[in-house]
């Protein structure tokens, strides 16, 4: 059993950097230094914890918690010697998989920087000086800045900005802010138009199973988008968190749509194939889902699998994930029929 990963965060102090030399403006290029050098190093212990044996959720929360620090820190420089008064009408959220806690190697960073009135201004100052330097670090960055009106405007246009609404997360910043959000935007967004958003994700499914292959039995899989990937799950999680105005998985459980035993098979079904993720995402030299033939057999090495008369190691290791996508694919469609029949039910 792994010990629970610890980030070394005796050494980065980002806000004592900036305190000390005056200016964010001054203290930028050492900003970058620092933050660089406490990413490349924190990446490398996670890498050696996923190595190590630590599983798809150990990995995915220790990088979580890698980001969370470096965005905390960043977040308390880029506000130094802004009016506080407006600062305190600010808040910065983490959405999508970041909001999720399911930071995979090369995962995007999405970021909202909410406001409320009066904090306009200094939320986009913050956002400016935050972004150019996760820019400089190479960071794949999504990100907004949004009033509670806005986020209702963009959630009401696309349905992806709805779910991102739905995994967002306080990160730093004002609670009052984040508390507005959850009120004004979380609960608006957890409880409007039901079936419209019902039919909009089931129609995105059918579109993604049309480009990237409605079968499991593909020869390179997408671990994401693929049939029997981590899109399955995200996507009948979605809908059963709107059908039955739930905030996540355990309050589907507390609500009695699933059982214990289904919220746990959800949860070792996405273990599985995070810890697949981390293993490509450490492998690839850029940014991909794609289980290519050129890493099937590093993957298959270091999740133990050997070569032996029935089959070869790569073999094996491709003959499970299949099984383990075909059982992903009847996970997330129970949880959609369940989501989806009780209105059949009512309506007939």
């Amino acid at each position: 059993m792994n010990a629970a990963f610890k980030l070394d965060m005796a050494q980065f102090d980002l806000v004592s950097l900036v305190r000390k030399i005056g200016t964010f403006e001054g203290a930028r290029s050492q900003l970058l230094t620092e933050s660089r050098n406490f990413l490349d190093n924190e990446t490398e212990n996670i890498l050696l914890f996923h190595r190590g044996g630590a599983s798809g959720r150990e990995v995915t929360l220790a990088l979580t918690q890698l980001f969370d620090h470096l965005n905390q820190q960043l977040f308390y420089a880029a506000s130094w010697k802004l009016d506080e008064s407006a600062v305190d009408h600010c808040a910065l959220l983490a959405s999508g998989g970041y909001g999720r806690c399911e930071m995979n190697p090369r995962s995007d960073l999405d970021l909202m920087f909410y406001f409320t009135e009066g904090g306009k201004q200094e939320a986009e100052k913050i956002s400016d000086r935050m972004l150019y330097l996760l820019w400089d670090l190479n960071l794949d960055v999504g990100y907004s800045v949004r009033s509670a009106s806005d986020c209702l405007e963009q959630s009401g246009l696309d349905s992806t900005v709805r779910t991102a609404m739905l995994d967002s997360r306080y990160l730093v910043g004002s609670e009052s802010a984040w508390n507005d959000f959850i009120s004004r935007v979380f609960n608006h967004v957890l409880g409007d138009s039901t079936q419209k958003f019902i039919k909009a994700k089931l129609e995105e499914n059918q579109e993604r199973r049309r480009k990237y292959g409605a079968s499991v039995y593909l020869l390179e899989p997408n671990i994401k988008e693929g049939e029997g990937g981590l899109r399955d799950l995200h996507a009948a999680l979605w809908v059963a968190r709107i059908k039955f105005k739930a905030a996540s998985l355990r309050d589907l459980v507390i609500k009695g749509v699933l059982n214990e035993e289904e919220a746990a098979n959800i949860e070792s079904a996405y273990d599985y194939l995070w810890q697949i993720r981390n293993e490509l995402h450490f492998l690839a030299t850029r940014k991909s889902d794609q289980i290519l033939f050129e890493h099937q057999s590093k993957i298959a090495e270091f999740l133990g699998y050997k070569d032996n008369k029935r089959a070869p190691a790569v073999e094996q290791f491709m003959q499970d994930y299949y099984t383990h996508a075909a059982y992903v694919e009847h996970l997330s469609s129970s949880l959609v029929i369940k989501a989806t029949q009780r209105d059949e039910v009512k309506s007939g």
